[in-house]
């Protein structure tokens, strides 16, 4: 396949990827003020959310649900400044990053490097490794150029695993790049297999690679403890609904509302 016809597919796939068809259906019947499709749009987000403000530092679950219902209200209050589901992400992204604690948050033990996350590696670690999203819809999300989720996605899992970049030199960084690569799929099978035996002798890559996929597995086990139960996303999805039936929506003025018509850049002040 040539390499613009894997661009071409790739732009399909997402484009007929029917959960945001469904997603871009429900925000848009939201914007005419229909409070049960709003909430039932952002059922997908809810854990995300809740995922960010725990490595934030709202280790304590009410004090986590009590600011995720409030984000859910501001994103409701200026859904109409949206045209599009990766305008909505765009906004929640924005949100999530007001949202941080002055003080950061102190993990222990194995989840230690947690604590060294900034806003963006926050919201990059929920979105890709806890909740799948594409490299487009990060990238929109986060406004980044072509190629900088990669590279971001290597520096992550480097912070993560502790492998301090700046003491190694271009070649060991060029095989830990490709090493992601295959991680994040970005290889055919074939050119995997030759990666893969590629780096057997190299060191750095091979380590990074190892404790990444054990890294991964704690990673794991830390988004089991965080998930809310059916209970508690049933009941949150209640108060919501209950929340924003008497909230009013903020409506952009006409020269924001026809700008974000092309490019998501109009944001409301919060």
């Amino acid at each position: 396949m040539s390499l613009k016809k894997n661009r071409v597919t790739q732009f399909t796939r997402e484009a007929l990827n029917p959960e945001r068809r469904t997603t871009r259906s429900l925000l848009q019947r939201s914007t005419r003020g229909n409070v049960h499709t709003y909430v039932q749009a952002t059922t997908s987000y809810v854990n995300l959310i809740s995922e960010y403000l725990y490595l934030s530092g709202y280790e304590e679950k009410q004090a986590r649900l009590f600011e995720l219902k409030q984000i859910l209200c501001d994103c409701w209050r200026y859904l109409p400044y949206t045209r599009r589901v990766s305008d909505f992400e765009r906004f929640l992204q924005v949100r999530l990053e007001r949202s941080q604690k002055e003080e950061r948050p102190c993990f222990t033990g194995v989840h230690s490097p947690l604590s060294k996350l900034n806003h963006e590696g926050r919201f990059l670690l929920v979105a890709r490794f806890f909740n799948n999203w594409s490299h487009k819809s990060i990238r929109l999300a986060l406004r980044f150029k072509k190629g900088e989720v990669s590279e971001s996605l290597m520096l992550l899992r480097c912070l993560l695993t502790s492998v301090e970049t700046d003491k190694l030199g271009y070649v060991e960084l060029a095989q830990i790049a490709r090493v992601n690569s295959v991680l994040e799929g970005n290889f055919p099978e074939k050119t995997c297999r030759k990666i893969e035996k590629e780096i057997g002798g190299q060191y750095h890559a091979l380590q990074f690679k190892t404790d990444w996929l054990t890294y991964r597995c704690e990673l794991a086990d830390l988004r089991t403890e965080i998930l809310l139960d059916s209970e508690e996303l049933n009941q949150l999805a209640e108060e919501t609904t209950e929340l924003i039936r008497s909230l009013p929506m903020e409506k952009p003025k006409l020269y924001d509302y026809i700008l974000n018509q092309f490019s998501f850049n109009r944001l409301p002040a919060l």
